[in-house]
């Protein structure tokens, strides 16, 4: 069951010159969010923007309205009728949420997204059976689905304990297309030191998905390999993936760092151009901490004349 959320929890935002300011929950429902939601009223990615941020901060009630308006409104017909039936779900309204999804599927055909929502339904209703069966034919139609990936994970290793948990993971990996089970499995053989066997996973992820790679892939993969102080294997498998207007700052961090480590700083100093040639204003701060450690790493580096 949701637990309410917290009234004396005070809200971050924003003021007309952009600073940072706090108010309560009270202030925000009655003085700033009946604004926000006729200001994105007829925006459908903002309004989708500010459903999903209302329903952090615990708004659920609130949002009834706007999110059927969504449905109104928005082209993406699975996100709109998504976040419909999370809030009709968080009201309790547990009917309403399986009838949006189910009319959702007869319209437009299943999908792995729709289904896992429908199987939360189920799981809310405490029909565990049909939740699990609901939820492997989303994964069987989208694999790499985070939250119903780590769901099914979860549910096995709490009934088989850890052992249970890996082979739902190297279930779900043996489904076509599946690439993100493969990242959870690989993590595992980092921890065991298998390190062969976590590349033969990650470059099995890497061969099931097109150009450019998701940006999800590269993160955890880069990320857990530079955990476990496999740099140039970094290098090697993300290096040649990357492509700055896809995976933007978060990858392209780790091969930067991943660049000074191995002492490549040509390398690491072109992927820092790219970023900055995007011209992200909040990504100043980051790109300035790296044009300074590639500045002492080339004071280091350059021969003593002396």
């Amino acid at each position: 069951m949701t637990s309410l959320p917290d009234p004396t929890r005070m809200i971050l935002a924003y003021d007309a010159d952009g600073r940072e300011i706090r108010v309560t929950r009270e202030q925000w429902r009655d003085n700033v969010l009946p604004g926000a939601i006729q200001q994105d009223w007829n925006d459908a990615d903002r309004l989708a923007g500010l459903i999903i941020q209302s329903l952090n901060d615990g708004f659920i009630d609130e949002m009834a309205r706007p999110a059927e308006r969504l449905v109104e409104l928005d082209r993406n017909a699975e996100r709109a009728v998504v976040l419909q039936a999370i809030v009709y779900m968080k009201q309790g309204r547990l009917d309403d949420s399986e009838r949006v999804l189910q009319t959702f599927c007869v319209q437009h055909g299943e999908t792995g997204i729709v289904l896992t929502n429908l199987a939360k339904v189920h799981a809310e209703r405490d029909d565990e059976a049909r939740a699990l069966d609901t939820l492997w034919h989303a994964l069987q139609l989208d694999p790499n689905q985070d939250n119903g990936l780590g769901w099914f994970e979860a549910i096995h290793r709490d009934v088989g304990g850890d052992t249970a948990g890996i082979a739902a993971m190297r279930k779900v990996a043996g489904l076509p297309g599946s690439w993100r089970a493969q990242l959870w499995l690989a993590r595992g053989e980092l921890g065991s030191h298998n390190y062969a066997g976590a590349l033969a996973l990650y470059r099995e992820a890497l061969s099931r998905v097109g150009q450019p790679a998701p940006a999800d892939l590269l993160m955890q993969m880069s990320g857990d390999l530079g955990n476990a102080g496999r740099i140039a294997d970094i290098l090697e498998l993300a290096g040649p993936q990357f492509q700055v207007h896809a995976h933007g700052l978060q990858v392209g961090n780790n091969l930067i760092k991943a660049n000074l480590h191995m002492g490549r700083l040509d390398d690491a100093q072109r992927i820092l151009d790219e970023l900055r040639a995007q011209n992200r204003p909040d990504w100043g701060e980051n790109l300035a901490y790296w044009n300074k450690e590639l500045t002492q790493a080339r004071l280091g580096s350059a021969p003593n004349n002396g």
